[in-house]
């Protein structure tokens, strides 16, 4: 039986993340799926592991790696989507701080003395 969460994606979870399959294969991923699946390899079919949370009662799981890839120097034939995600990023993150640079010298903002001591990455002080 295939849980509601994945049923309609034939029981592939999806990264929350980045809302697709893949997944960066580090420490920083959930520890728990981490060490389920750390030394799977392609194809490769984990035991049946029993799994409980607050909301469902108990399940279990099994879990497979479809397609590990190893870490590599980027390429862009291979990386394309995580390469444009990248660059998608640092062009909001420029644009916010453009808007930010444009604004805040003619934006009122009051700080409450328990905050005027934090590093602030903008001018929001004004100094």
């Amino acid at each position: 039986m295939i849980k509601k969460e994945t049923k309609f994606e034939g029981g592939q979870m999806t990264n929350p993340t980045t809302q697709d399959f893949n997944f960066e294969f580090t420490r920083k991923m959930d520890p728990e799926l981490y060490s389920q699946i750390q030394d799977l390899k392609d194809g490769e079919i984990s035991e049946v592991l029993q799994d409980e949370d607050r909301i469902n009662r108990i399940k279990f799981k099994i879990l497979t790696v479809t397609d590990r890839i190893d870490d590599h120097e980027a390429d862009f034939a291979k990386d394309y989507l995580k390469i444009q995600n990248l660059a998608l990023q640092d062009k909001q993150i420029r644009a916010v701080e453009k808007w930010q640079k444009e604004t805040i010298v003619d934006t009122y903002i009051k700080i409450n003395g328990e905050y005027r001591d934090c590093d602030f990455r903008s001018n929001w002080l004004k100094k």
